[in-house]
């Protein structure tokens, strides 16, 4: 079975690298595309998700392994090139699926919404990632072992769906007419991340572009994108965005008079409210005139604090990826403990004393 963690360990330093080129670029075209605070934001997401899925990740795959063997109604061997053909298409469909329902329902849009908390649109955005997206989004993807898939060809194409994601979070490149509405692009997938009316829930592809034309979710790149989310999320915690919308719901949900509304609330489309707390507070409706990108930091030393609380949570990051093979279980958590303290540090380090917070979905 592959070591995932050593597959992102590996590919960190590419990851960098290209996040480094992508601000040299910029900087020679005289773009403003990157901001300090959301960068930290999104790559803190980024290392908090791989911590978690230290502990996480491989006993889904024994899972899916078990099920595969167990329950696998086909055998397919991993050294034929049909099986990793087939078994690509076959994920990439399924990824639509989770990624379109992650964008239609209530608890689903909670452990996908720290992806597209940010105002910006760059490389660091790509590796603001849900940490627990993928545990919730298994049973999707299950039925590859009920048809067969060997374990470390699922594991494989859903590594390589992520790192396939990764180039095209970038406002540096211009639509690419050859592979438009084929291949997910930078243009197809800057809709996907845009609040715009006309964008809204569009272009879900992983890889592909097919399955969003099949079912009538492909939008072309016709307007000037605005990023973020339509309840601005306006902090720079990046372990606190893993639950900020589940608050929102707990928070409607328990002013509901009725108890199916406030179990109901979870599984209804995203942005559903109950209907009597939604008479005594409503919201307003969403205008793309009014938003402002949020930008606000402390400033001066607590910056320097933010970015040293960091690098030191990246540090204990690759130290608990890089030998989770042979590090105790005790030491596992200690090193996730510190990981979480430091980010939760850098957030609050970055943050101005008072900020307000608003809006929906």
């Amino acid at each position: 079975m592959p070591d995932h963690n050593t597959l992102i360990t590996w590919a960190t330093p590419v990851f960098f690298l290209l996040i480094a080129v992508e601000a040299w670029v910029a900087h020679r075209r005289r773009l403003k595309v990157f901001q300090l605070a959301d960068s930290l934001t999104s790559l803190g997401c980024g290392v908090w998700t791989v911590t978690l899925e230290v502990f996480s990740k491989g006993a889904l795959l024994l899972l899916f392994a078990w099920v595969e063997r167990n329950a696998g109604l086909l055998a397919f061997s991993a050294g034929s090139l049909w099986t990793w053909l087939l078994f690509f298409f076959v994920l990439d469909f399924l990824y639509y699926w989770a990624h379109r329902w992650s964008h239609e329902i209530n608890f689903l849009w909670g452990v996908h919404v720290p992806h597209h908390q940010s105002e910006e649109y760059n490389l660091t955005t790509a590796l603001r990632q849900g940490a627990f997206q993928d545990t919730v989004h298994w049973p999707i993807y299950l039925p590859m072992a009920v048809i067969g898939c060997p374990v470390e060809v699922f594991i494989t194409l859903l590594t390589f769906s992520k790192f396939y994601q990764f180039w095209i979070h970038t406002r540096l490149i211009g639509r690419l007419p050859l592979v438009e509405g084929i291949l997910n692009t930078p243009s197809a997938h800057r809709v996907h991340h845009a609040v715009n009316d006309r964008y809204i829930d569009r272009n879900h592809g992983g890889t592909l572009m097919i399955w969003d034309r099949l079912f009538g979710t492909w939008v072309e790149e016709s307007e000037y994108c605005v990023f973020g989310v339509r309840k601005p999320y306006h902090r720079w915690n990046p372990v606190w965005s893993h639950f900020d919308w589940f608050a929102d719901l707990l928070r409607d949900g328990g002013k509901a008079a009725r108890l199916v509304d406030r179990l109901r609330i979870f599984v209804k489309p995203t942005g559903w409210r109950p209907p009597d707390v939604e008479a005594k507070e409503p919201r307003a409706p969403f205008d793309l005139a009014r938003v402002t990108r949020f930008t606000a930091v402390r400033g001066g030393g607590w910056t320097v604090l933010a970015v040293v609380a960091f690098v030191l949570a990246a540090i204990a990051n690759n130290v608990l990826l890089g030998q989770a093979g042979e590090l105790s279980w005790p030491l596992k958590l200690v090193l996730a403990l510190d990981v979480t303290l430091l980010l939760l540090l850098m957030g609050w380090a970055l943050q101005p004393p008072a900020t307000a917070h608003h809006q929906r979905r």
